[in-house]
């Protein structure tokens, strides 16, 4: 186990190190919060959009979202859910025997299966389409709903798709400390690792001495913060450390575009579907990747 700040917590990102330490602490940090309905996130930020709610245990509602012909497609995208729990006071778990999770594809909920039970927590998604752009959503009734980057599919599987979602109790202390209402449903929070060359799994290093942009950009109160070596955001930084967290709260739901910058390096441009009452995380390898030309991008 590693203790954990409450700081840490506060910020709703906490950034996983390696399985050697036992315990990883959570660059997710907070997802959505558990009960509450969900925008459609596909209307521009400020715009609420057209989207009804419903309950995020669910199906989150997908909006005015044009659907292709998902369950038809040829390609299998394949993951695994990382749980996190604080069990102990100041002290997050990762946890290994969840039961009952789905996930499902944001733009198309009739693909959903549930969540291997056990060590791996792994799913399998068949009937992709090529060329089209997905998220995926994980549910749970003890954790809060939670969605990945948006990813586009090519001509071959999606393979190594990671979850970092956290629980109630996580959220919840996370919204007292930090104040930031995460039951609030016209808001949304999003986090993301910038990983080094190399990053191939969700235990990536941090590229450090990057800033981040998005597009359409957030007031300088919702981020972004950046992580320090101690996994804390801290928001006196103005870039990376080799922790590689960063994280944007309150945001007005919508679809926001994340770039990385830094002398010399070039990152993969990051997608991410911004729901009310949601979180959205990057979480690596799909995340603000350092371009590889060896291994290329995603």
């Amino acid at each position: 186990m590693r203790l954990v700040s409450l700081l840490c917590l506060a910020a709703l990102a906490c950034t996983p190190k390696t399985p050697d330490d036992s315990e990883p602490g959570d660059d997710s940090g907070d997802s959505a919060p558990p009960d509450s309905p969900a925008d459609s996130g596909d209307s521009a930020p400020g715009d609420s959009g057209d989207s009804t709610t419903q309950d995020t245990a669910d199906t989150a509602d997908t909006g005015d979202i044009v659907e292709p012909p998902w369950g038809e497609g040829p390609l299998t995208v394949r993951g695994q859910v990382y749980f996190f729990d604080m069990e102990t006071p100041g002290i997050i778990d990762w946890i290994h025997d969840v039961e009952g999770a789905e996930v499902y594809v944001f733009e198309a909920p009739e693909l959903r299966v549930e969540v291997s039970p056990g060590d791996d927590h792994a799913f399998v998604i068949e009937g992709i389409p090529e060329g089209v752009e997905l998220t995926l959503a994980v549910v749970h009734p003890d954790y809060f709903p939670h969605l990945t980057a948006t990813l586009a599919t090519a001509d071959y599987d999606l393979d190594g798709v990671t979850f970092q979602a956290v629980s109630r109790s996580i959220a919840t202390l996370a919204s007292a400390l930090l104040g930031v209402d995460v039951n609030d449903t016209s808001r949304c929070q999003m986090s993301t690792t910038v990983s080094a060359i190399g990053a191939g799994d969700v235990w990536a290093p941090g590229e450090p001495g990057a800033t981040v942009t998005t597009e359409p950009n957030v007031p300088i109160d919702q981020g972004p913060f950046y992580f320090d070596t101690t996994v804390i955001p801290n928001p006196s930084l103005i870039e990376t450390t080799t922790d590689g967290g960063v994280v944007i709260v309150g945001a007005e739901p919508g679809t926001y575009l994340w770039d990385a910058h830094k002398d010399g390096v070039t990152f993969e441009q990051l997608k991410l579907r911004c729901v009310g009452g949601w979180l959205t995380n990057g979480s690596p390898p799909y995340g603000l990747n350092v371009i590889d030309e060896g291994r290329g991008g995603h």
